[in-house]
């Protein structure tokens, strides 16, 4: 069928999903499910394909006319991907959008179509109608006979089973026992089946950055970069709240009066934000606590938790509602803090801890959710995420009145960059877990932001999707740089480490197949090939010093034969991987470039570093003299003339936070500073091995790439606002930058009935 034979006022089913294609709604069981024009009418085709394949020609032909001037790979690439965000399909697992490589795409699942409305004449009599035009319905009527039978005869059996329970103790005694649940006190439904719909639509430019629910589940309020709003559940209306000029905070808590917020705010780039509190009706803020984040307001409005940073190391504290009595609870320096969920009672929290990026090399598990009593100071291990834990950001708790516990879960492969959430019962006086755990959510994203109103009925996630990619822009006179171009067109994470000798290829690691995998993609291509694939994770690809092969870390496997990550080695151009050293704690391998034959590994033991100089072809370790040199960063670079290595320094007293810089030769080191911003995430020495290119983020969700010369001059080469900027990677020729760029949507959705 072609895109002629659409019918006007054509309605179809299939799953928990109605389409209506002539008015262009989507709904998912029975609720409105916001979806662009184009998106809907890649659907549109699909649907009326009947089952067969869709081309990309065909798409594109129908969504740009022929004297469109765009990126059609990257436009179709995103409508599909927005179509399968509203489906809630996955690319690598579907059930509805199959990919057909170098073909298009297929609609999978069965499709009804709903019979159009009868036409009537001019005296409102019906029209007959040719049979053969109609659609046929997928299930057959039954003929009306069955269905009177079928009916009167559960209406017998209903009137047997309530006559049975009235006269006869057992049948009332049976009846308590499945509603109560044996010692359960409190009435529990047969079967829940919870309701999610959309709070929030913003687009991928604009995600939502903070939100919570009001304690009566009136009202949400949001934070995006355009500014702070409030709106109402049911109606939708929304308003925004009127704050201080340049006053821009992120929401963390409601208040039990209903009128007032707990927000975090930082006026200064370089330094962790602090915690105030605001009316929803506007007026002067008051400030709470000089530093904190993640803050918790207890059930009785008396006590907020929060985190905050000393160092390097995460800190949990509590605070009266005022400011006051601030008192540390607990800290680490391993594991960084999610989300904070008070119980019932306000005797304790729960929390999920997850280990940072210094220390997910080591064996066991990377995140675990921990209960916290605050009488005797004592800690409770809820639940361990083996399978490496869980995204970053994806750790948001939520601790419902009726003592259940919701919590996230990744997915398995190849959906591992997804959570979802779940719910277990837990003991009120050991707080250990109670029976099975319950799915309550599916569908894409990390869930990083739980808030529930004070009733339990209702709860607000924030769901986010961060997505790794690779752009290329040219590095132009005075450090200028071209618009980055796309490199990666697929949907899943891409992190760029390297380029190939005739900087003609990128090569990178990405779970797009599932486990992290190494590819190279050369630059004037729009797919990459796979270098190095199976069940293991592989990171941190790198060449060795005469570029002719590439080393790369095979992360190991929970439960696997080992707990020692391993160094591998493969030719540029692919062939057989072979086994350079094995050690346990390895955290990163890099190489200078020919005629200098330098190579380094490091591992991190009780959060220190410790550096070796090893040979790529036999994996000899010797000693290397300056390893306490580098301790205070784990994100170090060596220059390709092997002769110097930097690293980001820790931020000091004030704030500031400096490049620096070792000389091998002279085993002295110097300090650029870097004024202005927060993190300085990704560094990396140009080709000639006289200049840096970096990463810089400040707390206000803007990024930059700073060219910083020999003299110490500090360049703004390219700016991103409320973007994450990763690193760059110059190629080996200094005329390209290949640059990892995270793009995040994120939006709110309301579920009930759980």
């Amino acid at each position: 069928m072609s895109a002629n034979d659409i019918i006007a006022g054509s309605k179809v089913r299939f799953d928990r999903f109605n389409v209506d294609l002539s008015t262009g709604k989507l709904q998912r069981s029975g609720l409105n499910v916001p979806i662009q024009a184009q998106p809907f009418q890649v659907l549109r085709l699909l649907l009326i394909a009947d089952g067969q394949v869709v081309s990309r020609d065909q798409l594109r032909a129908a969504l740009w006319p022929e004297d469109t001037f765009v990126d059609f790979e990257h436009g179709l690439n995103t409508a599909v991907r927005k179509l399968r965000q509203a489906l809630e399909d996955s690319a690598e697992n579907p059930r509805f959008i199959e990919t057909l490589p170098k073909l298009g795409y297929r609609f999978m699942a069965s499709v009804e179509w709903a019979p159009e409305e009868p036409a009537r004449n001019g005296n409102g009599f019906v029209v007959a109608e040719n049979p053969a035009a109609s659609r046929p319905r997928i299930m057959p009527r039954r003929p009306v006979l069955q269905i009177v039978s079928l009916l009167a005869a559960i209406l017998l059996l209903a009137m047997a089973g309530l006559w049975f329970i009235r006269v006869n103790h057992f049948g009332r005694s049976l009846l308590a026992g499945v509603v109560h649940g044996n010692r359960i006190q409190e009435r529990q439904p047969l079967s829940l089946v919870p309701n999610e719909r959309p709070l929030t639509a913003n687009p991928d430019e604009t995600p939502v950055t903070s939100s919570v629910i009001s304690p009566d589940g009136k009202y949400l309020a949001y934070t995006d970069v355009t500014g702070f709003y409030l709106r109402e559940v049911d109606s939708g209306e929304t308003h925004a709240i009127p704050l201080e000029k340049g006053f821009e905070p992120q929401a963390e808590g409601w208040f039990p009066d209903h009128s007032h917020l707990v927000v975090s705010w930082t006026d200064d780039p370089q330094r962790q934000p602090s915690l105030w509190k605001v009316s929803v009706f506007g007026g002067p803020a008051q400030k709470l606590s000089d530093a904190g984040y993640g803050a918790s307001v207890s059930p009785d409005g008396s006590q907020i938790l929060y985190i905050r940073h000393a160092g390097a190391a995460e800190e949990i504290w509590l605070m009266t509602a005022d400011g006051s009595r601030a008192d540390r609870v607990l800290g680490s320096a391993e594991y960084s803090f999610g989300q904070i969920a008070w119980a019932p009672r306000g005797n304790r929290f729960a929390y999920a801890k997850t280990r940072t990026r210094y220390y997910t090399m080591r064996p066991g598990a990377d995140t675990q959710i921990d209960i916290f009593d605050l009488h005797n100071r004592s800690t409770t291990v809820v639940r361990y995420e083996i399978e490496r834990g869980l995204p970053r950001g994806g750790a948001a708790v939520a601790w419902l009145p009726d003592g259940r516990l919701v919590y996230p879960r990744r997915e398995p492969r190849p959906n591992q960059q997804d959570t979802n959430l779940w719910w277990v019962r837990l003991d009120p006086r050991t707080s250990q877990p109670v029976g099975n755990t319950t799915r309550l959510t599916s569908g894409h994203g990390i869930a990083v932001q739980l808030s529930i109103t004070a009733d339990g009925k209702r709860m607000a996630v924030r769901k986010h999707a961060p997505q790794d990619d690779i752009f290329v822009a040219e590095i132009r006179k005075n450090s200028e740089l071209s618009p980055p171009q796309r490199l990666t067109l697929d949907e899943r994470i891409d992190y760029a480490m390297a380029w190939t000798a005739d900087s003609k290829a990128v090569i990178f690691y990405s779970n797009r197949n599932g486990p992290f995998h190494v590819f190279k993609q050369d630059i004037n291509s729009a797919q990459p090939v796979l270098l190095v694939g199976g069940p293991d994770d592989l990171y941190a690809p790198r060449l060795t010093p005469d570029q002719s092969a590439i080393l790369y870390i095979v992360r190991a496997r929970p439960n696997g034969p080992t707990d020692d990550p391993r160094l591998m080695r493969i030719p540029v151009d692919g062939g057989v991987s072979q086994p350079v050293l094995k050690t346990s704690d390895l955290w990163d391998a890099e190489c200078a470039r020919a005629p200098s034959d330098l190579c380094i590994y490091s591992t991190i033991r009780d959060g220190s570093q410790v550096f070796h100089k090893f040979n790529p072809e036999n994996g000899n370790v010797t000693e290397f003299p300056p390893a306490n040199a580098i301790g205070n960063n784990f994100n170090w670079i060596l220059a390709p003339d092997g002769m110097h290595a930097a690293w980001a320094t820790q931020p000091d007293s004030s704030g500031q936070i400096s490049i620096r810089v070792l000389s091998f030769s002279q085993g002295s080191t110097r300090d650029i500073a870097v004024p202005g911003w927060a993190d300085l995430y990704g560094v990396d020495w140009a080709a000639d091995s006289r200049s840096l290119w970096v990463a810089a983020r400040n707390s206000a969700g803007s990024s930059a790439i700073l060219h910083i010369l020999a003299s110490g001059e500090v360049i703004r080469a390219l700016s991103f606002k409320h973007q994450n900027l990763d690193w760059t990677i110059p190629s080996p020729d200094g005329r390209r930058l290949a640059i990892v760029l995270e793009v995040n949507r994120s939006n709110v959705s309301l579920i009930d009935n759980f």
